[in-house]
């Protein structure tokens, strides 16, 4: 009985942490999209980001090449996280696979630039600009 109470007694614990956690991250999951692509598109323009529409054109063009920058240091992460996967001859494809996955990381990469919210590209640029 005393271990039935005692249950009971952290369920509760754990049902009032869990609804704390609920009510103070005011989070919602949205679980309508299915792939990486769909989130990153739905997650919309991060905060904070530049407003590249008040941007002259050598501005935007610092910009841009800011994005980039960000790109490359995602794309140097996910080429390090394909790293740790361990391949089986049996099924791998080669030289073919190996090729199409580094342009897929190229795209994933840029798109999280665009879209992460990490402000890399943002505040290069406004070191960059800086100068201009």
């Amino acid at each position: 009985m005393a271990n039935g109470l005692t249950s009971l007694t952290e369920n509760r614990q754990e049902y009032r942490y869990l609804e704390k956690i609920k009510n103070t991250n005011n989070v919602k999951l949205d679980t309508s999209a299915k792939k990486w692509n769909d989130l990153l598109v739905k997650s919309g323009p991060a905060t904070g980001q530049v407003d590249t529409s008040k941007l002259s054109s050598d501005e935007k063009e610092v910009y841009d090449r800011s994005v980039e920058m960000e790109s490359f240091l995602w794309k140097q992460v996910l080429n390090s996280m394909k790293q740790t996967i361990n391949k089986s001859k049996l099924i791998d494809g080669g030289q073919t696979e190996e090729i199409f996955t580094d342009f897929l990381y190229d795209e994933y990469s840029m798109m999280m630039a665009k879209k992460s919210g990490t402000g890399i590209a943002d505040t290069l640029f406004k070191q960059l600009s800086g100068y201009m």
